[in-house]
């Protein structure tokens, strides 16, 4: 065989490790079973070294700890010698005159390759060395392999390059909001407070966990000046620390739809346009004379044939709006509304009354009586829906025998009938029932979800959590990320002073939760200067970063709100893609 054919297979064996290995660019079914392979190693790995931080659980299954860490080792080092050999097939490395290099220096090769000699220097050295400490804990960088197989940290580090200025702008204003908010209270506090206002950094950490919103409640300000400080603190730190959230919610929104912008083609002038240039409100009031596009939609919604109803779907018609609608809009819907909103609060508040023995034992005739009024009230709405559900506009509840079944089986008509049973089985006596009774207060809990009748909450929620569900998750993720790399930093300073509240970072991660969500309930805080420093440090990114699930669904929740209230409607011809599914003929 020649030098050049046996180069040539080489190669091909070269790329088809490559692919393999480079998931999601290559979807083979061995590219996906080997990224799964990685990523669970990666996630059992990052596991282990916060499980090993409990002494308990290290003398339990020391031998299962030991077992998984070589396996992890051989894995994390055939998948690095792999990939070291296949770099020069990279594209990405084509330029470099050392391709091997450029894996090497690259983040995601200096993480395959640190987590290859953490490992082992775990396997090798004793833990009893005190400096190994800190070599295990950084085992968890493992963890940073899973970059690799998501899209999401290569957006986030697009959005702080797009908003790099304006991040930059609201953390020096912080900063200097901090440095002179510690220096007041310093000034105000240190004569009243001289053990806990010690000097500035102390009055820093104040500061910083009251701009924070945590408030863990060792330092409470004493003196009248304090107090008005820490207020003004408190509601410019609201302000000011919601806006990196909402700046990096707003590029994370646009470098999506950079990524993956939307457009759909006009079948009446075919003519591509970007989705959110279709969006309009045909029934808005307007001064004036009509825009020349929404004129040619309204003729054009005038001239489409309505479906003809005999006189008796029209009457059903008119009962099954009246009971179910997208959204109060007429009068008689919104009294409809109130009287069956009335009801429902009604039975949450018996809910409430029947957690308390004495209290419902006293009030048990008023309970039975709201029992029975609302099995009659819901009784009677369900028959009413349920005669009425083929006058409906949905297509799948107008046949008159499938209809029906197909309403009977629908999520919201599962409901009614869960209510009604429950209201019946509130109306057995206790004694006859001691111990199942709780279980029929979880049945009637679901009345709660009878307001999907009259607002069409769940549809709506269903369709944001469906446009976001990849983004949400991603940035759910990297919250647990970062929660955890931060939690095994406050460990790492924290175990020593206090071993007992940071007992391992099973028990630290707690503390990095009430942290970043705002909370503070107090049990829980660091001591030590290094601890409080980080966890300053930490706070900064951290509630933007536990925000931003938020700021992605509110985005969403907008754009999803125009599908459902605007038509869509081509700017170029004036025709109509597709009506809102909430319509509003008020206007």
């Amino acid at each position: 065989m020649t030098k050049e054919l046996k180069k040539e297979r080489i190669r091909k064996y070269k790329e088809q490790i490559f692919k393999n290995l480079n998931f999601p660019e290559s979807k083979t079914g061995s590219a996906r079973f080997l990224a799964f392979l990685l990523v669970c190693a990666s996630l059992i790995s990052g596991l282990i070294t916060i499980l090993e931080t409990d002494e308990d659980l290290v003398l339990r299954y020391s031998i299962v700890f030991i077992l998984i860490e070589v396996i992890s080792v051989v894995i994390f080092t055939i998948e690095f010698i792999l990939r070291f050999w296949t770099c020069d097939i990279n594209p990405k490395y084509q330029d470099n005159n050392l391709k091997s290099l450029g894996y090497m220096i690259n983040f995601k090769g200096i993480i395959d390759f640190a987590s290859v000699i953490l490992f082992l220097l775990a396997l090798i050295i004793p833990a009893e060395y005190k400096w190994m400490e800190g070599i295990r804990l950084l085992r968890v960088i493992a963890l940073l392999k899973l970059i690799r197989y998501s899209e999401s940290f290569e957006i986030i580090f697009g959005v702080i390059r797009r908003k790099k200025e304006e991040l930059l702008i609201t953390l020096i204003l912080s900063l200097l909001l901090m440095f002179f908010g510690s220096l007041l209270m310093y000034i105000a506090e240190h004569d009243a407070q001289p053990d806990i206002f010690t000097n500035l950094f102390s009055s820093m950490w104040f500061t910083a966990i009251n701009l924070f919103t945590i408030g863990y409640g060792e330092m409470v300000p004493k003196t009248v000046m304090g107090k008005i400080i820490s207020a003004v603190i408190s509601v410019l730190g609201i302000t000011l620390f919601l806006l990196p959230a909402s700046v990096i919610g707003s590029g994370y929104i646009d470098e999506l739809r950079e990524r993956n912008p939307q457009y759909e083609v006009c079948p009446n002038c075919n003519t591509t346009i970007q989705k959110e240039a279709l969006f309009r409100d045909l029934y808005k009031k307007r001064r004036g004379r009509l825009p020349k596009i929404i004129k040619q939609a309204l003729e054009a919604e005038k001239a489409k044939e309505l479906p003809k109803l005999t006189p008796q779907q029209q009457t059903k018609r008119r009962y099954y709006d009246l009971v179910q609608f997208a959204f109060p809009r007429s009068l008689g819907q919104l009294l409809v509304f109130i009287f069956f909103m009335t009801f429902i609060t009604l039975n949450v508040l018996a809910i409430m009354v029947e957690t308390n023995p004495i209290l419902s034992e006293e009030l048990r005739s008023v309970l039975n009586t709201v029992y029975i009024i609302s099995i009659i009230v819901f009784t009677s709405e369900y028959a009413l829906r349920f005669w009425s559900c083929e006058g409906s506009e949905r297509e799948e509840y107008q046949d008159p025998v499938q209809g029906k079944w197909n309403f009977v089986k629908s999520p919201l008509a599962i409901v009614d009938v869960i209510v009604i049973i429950a209201l019946y089985l509130m109306l057995i006596p206790g004694q006859l029932v001691p111990t199942t009774r709780q279980f029929f207060l979880i049945l009637l809990m679901v009345v709660v979800f009878k307001v999907g009748h009259f607002i069409d909450v769940f549809s709506i929620s269903g369709l944001i959590f469906k446009d976001t569900k990849r983004e949400f998750l991603s940035t759910i993720f990297i919250c647990i990320l970062f929660l955890i790399f931060s939690s095994t930093a406050i460990y790492y300073f924290e175990h020593n002073a206090q071993p007992e509240k940071f007992a391992s970072i099973p028990a630290t991660l707690w503390f990095g939760i009430v942290t970043f969500t705002t909370t503070g309930f107090g049990d829980v805080y660091p001591v030590t200067t290094a601890g409080r420093f980080l966890t300053i440090c930490f706070a900064f990114l951290g509630v933007a970063l536990f925000t931003l699930p938020a700021g992605i669904l509110g985005s969403s929740f907008f754009s999803s709100m125009q599908e459902y209230r605007l038509h869509r409607i081509c700017p170029k011809c004036g025709f109509v893609l597709s009506k809102p599914k909430i319509i509003n003929h008020t206007g």
